[in-house]
């Protein structure tokens, strides 16, 4: 059961694992989108009327770090309040159950976070999550937690954005003094595919080797598809006034039980926006 099918990874989840012979069903907000393996889910109020599941990835939150500054009470009844009440109910039915959380639980003042440092974020998103990651924890050998770092796709706006823009002649303003580490939805898809297999329980990362600039990865972007340099234009984040919290100088997390175990290793930045932007380009 994926909880957040409406998500960008919770769908990408939920055709990986059919892809793979699993029987899968993926929760949604949308009323219009109901069938027989879409069942309706809103945390905000969850009924818990859901179907029995040996695997349960909670991939539904509130993620815009601005969303959960301004409304902390309202984000908190889906971040940790639902998150909570669907963890429990799917354990005491015997599920599994993985949260998908982030490196937002940390400061971003330390660059590679182990899985047993204490959380100490520096948002209300990061709080929530780590709020989160403790109750699924509490679940014991039925809990699991996997944060990650910037995840990218394809189809996401930022890139698909620029490269409109770089095709129509227009300059684009990246940051380059706010970090990513990113990672792509495929690796997302095979770490949970192993913590799935093996109902493995306890922390887990997922995240890129590196922090690199945004602008970086508008110049590999340019690189790629053949636009004109000179139409990236850097800016700085602390000019457009983001606030602190939004623009951590770290956002990396150490992969060695994940390396050890199975065998993931934490993808350089060149590697990762090459292949998305790969993907990118044949859309």
């Amino acid at each position: 059961l994926i909880v957040g099918g409406d998500s960008m990874i919770g769908a990408a989840l939920a055709s990986h694992f059919a892809a793979h012979g699993w029987q899968v069903q993926a929760t949604t907000r949308r009323r219009d989108s109901v069938d027989a393996s879409h069942p309706y889910l809103d945390l905000r109020a969850p009924s818990l009327d859901l179907p029995g599941a040996d695997i349960v990835v909670l991939a539904a939150a509130v993620a815009r770090i601005g969303d959960c500054e301004a409304d902390p009470a309202g984000t908190l009844a889906i971040n940790v309040t639902g998150t909570h009440a669907v963890a429990r109910h799917m354990a005491a039915q015997g599920a599994h159950v993985l949260l998908l959380s982030s490196d937002k639980v940390f400061d971003g003042a330390t660059p590679m976070r182990g899985r047993h440092d204490e959380p100490c974020p520096a948002c209300v998103y990061g709080q929530q999550k780590a709020a989160a990651e403790a109750g699924v924890i509490a679940l014991g050998d039925q809990g699991a937690v996997l944060r990650l770092s910037k995840v990218l796709e394809p189809g996401q706006e930022l890139l698909t954005g620029w490269a409109r823009d770089l095709g129509q002649g227009k300059p684009i303003t990246p940051f380059d003094d706010l970090y990513l580490a990113p990672v792509s939805l495929e690796l997302v898809a095979r770490t949970v595919t192993h913590i799935a297999d093996e109902c493995a329980a306890g922390i887990f990362h997922c995240t890129g080797a590196e922090d690199r600039p945004y602008m970086d990865l508008a110049r590999i972007l340019a690189e790629k598809i053949g636009y004109d340099p000179a139409l990236i234009q850097a800016t700085s984040c602390h000019a457009a006034n983001m606030p602190a919290a939004a623009r951590p100088r770290h956002t990396t997390l150490e992969m060695t039980v994940e390396q050890a175990r199975w065998g993931l290793c934490a993808p350089e930045f060149e590697a990762t926006a090459r292949e998305i932007i790969d993907h990118l380009g044949n859309r």
